[in-house]
Formats: C-alpha cells, structure tokens, sequence
C-alpha cells in the first residue's frame, strides 16, 4: 500500500504566496504519511485563462525552474513523489505542465498537456470562454508513465484531458496504476459530470484515479469559484474518497497496485480488445 494526497487550494496573484503555500501542504501530507502528492492545475499561478493578457507570459519558467527546485527540495526532505502542475517555458514554447518529482529532489519527468481547448462560446448565459490557445502550445511528450520507487507506475492527465477517453486508455495500456487528475474547473454544468467522468475512467482502465481541483476563488484572479471536490476512485470504479467544495482541503487514499492487476486479470478488458476494429477513433472527422 502507498498513501497518495490529493491537495486542493485556492490560488493568489503572488506566485511566493502560492509556492510558500504549496511547500507547507506538501510537507503537511506527507506528515500524515503520504509518498505520492497532487497539486491542483497551474498552481504557481492564479487560472488566468478568461482573458488575453500577454503579462501572464512572463510568470512561465524552465522545468527545472526556480519555483520545481523549491518544491524538488520539500520531495527530498519528505522522501515523496510530488506532482506540480505550472506554466512552463521551454525556449519561448509554453506550456500547461505537470513537474513529476522524486524523492531524491531529481525531475523524474513531465507531462504537458496535450488537448488545449478554445473555448469561445459557453453553454449558460454569463459564463466566460477560455482561450487556453492563447496561452499553451499542445503538449508534445505524449502520455508518459512515471517509475515511482514506491512501485506505483504514475500518469498524469492536466484538466481537458480527461475528456477524451483515449488518453486515459493509452495511460492504461502502459500499465499505469494511479492516473492524477490536475484541474482548474468552476462550472456547474461540468461539477455535475466530474465523478461521472473519473469513475468512468477507472472503470475502462482499471486503474486509481485521483482528481484535485482548485477550490474557492483565487486571491486577485477572476470572479469566479472553484468546486474543489477532489476525489480518489479504485480501479472498480468506486469512490474512496472525497472532499469538500469549499476550503483548502488534502485528500488521502491507500493505492494498492495489486488491485489493479487483480481487475485486470478478472475483467480481461486489455486481454480481449479488438485493434483490429478500431481505426475510426483515430482517423480525420470527415469535414461536414
């Protein structure tokens, strides 16, 4: 068994008052016995996406960078896995990161996210679009899984991601046991299908999900709320933990690798694909 944390938290204007905050919840989880631990989308930052505002350019920085050293010093001195989703710059490419860490305070890698919406109408009256586009390059590194030397192979999917069912099936045909789910999500619309989405997740894969959200408005950022809700799911889909929707909040569950072996082998969902039959899902939508 290895304990993982899920860290909700409401985000501020200041990146050292978000860095500083990280390092004391991080600390505070693995205090409570934690080896793996989960931050929430962009968490150096405020979500800055409803608006076009090329100041938010300069917040980006190098993986590794001055706020992933900081946190690659607490994974050290806890003896921890962290996940630390930021604003990455790669040589004046952008990107929505997730900074893996390890417990020797080394990069054990990143994930970038890969699907980057451009979200121009809504679907309620007063709601605002996003334009990640305008900020984020798409990911490029694919959908890697991370060795853990807790023997937990680790995936990561950053907020949009998790609606398309093929990346967590890719992170599942790589024999991932804990897929984490960093978002910055607000609309209600979408708090109703969260759990749907994630269980379903665990459920085709057979694998533990963990979904952490932002929580309450961010200090300086746009006028809106985050439903925080975070929420551990086994590899049968059930819901082994959950949080609030209301305050900064860490979330603990036991990840058990054996379980998802042991599904995999009963419900034989891998053993018995057909390939063979599924060339439409990647193929071009023909245009209308």
């Amino acid at each position: 068994m290895v304990r993982a944390a899920l860290v909700q938290f409401s985000g501020h204007e200041s990146k050292e008052t978000n860095v500083r905050k990280a390092e004391d919840l991080a600390r505070q989880a693995a205090g409570n016995g934690a080896r793996i631990i989960c931050f929430p989308e962009l968490c150096t930052t405020i979500y800055f996406c409803f608006d076009r505002d090329r100041r938010w350019f300069e917040t980006a920085e190098p993986v590794p960078g001055p706020s992933v050293d900081r946190l690659a010093r607490v994974a050290r001195e806890t003896g921890t896995v962290i996940v630390y989703p930021l604003y990455e710059n790669d040589g004046g490419t952008l990107y929505n990161t997730a900074a893996v860490l390890g417990p020797d305070g080394g990069l054990i890698g990143k994930y970038r996210k890969m699907s980057i919406p451009q979200i121009l109408r809504t679907v309620k009256a007063g709601e605002t679009p996003a334009d990640e586009r305008f900020y984020f390059a798409p990911g490029n590194l694919g959908f890697p899984v991370f060795d853990t030397p807790f023997g937990v192979k680790l995936g990561v999917l950053i907020c949009y991601d998790r609606h398309f069912p093929e990346a967590a099936r890719t992170l599942g045909l790589k024999g991932a046991h804990l897929v984490v789910v960093p978002t910055a999500t607000y609309r209600d619309w979408i708090r109703e299908v969260w759990e749907v989405e994630l269980r379903a997740h665990a459920i085709a894969n057979m694998f533990y999900v963990g979904g952490v959200n932002k929580v309450g408005r961010d200090v300086g950022g746009p006028d809106r709320s985050y439903f925080g809700s975070a929420v551990f799911i086994d590899p049968r889909g059930t819901v082994i933990g959950r949080a609030g929707d209301k305050q900064d909040e860490i979330l603990y569950a036991d990840i058990d690798p054996r379980v998802c072996d042991d599904t995999r082998d009963l419900w034989g969902f891998f053993k018995f694909r057909r390939p063979d039959a599924y060339g439409d899902v990647v193929a071009p939508i023909p245009a209308p």
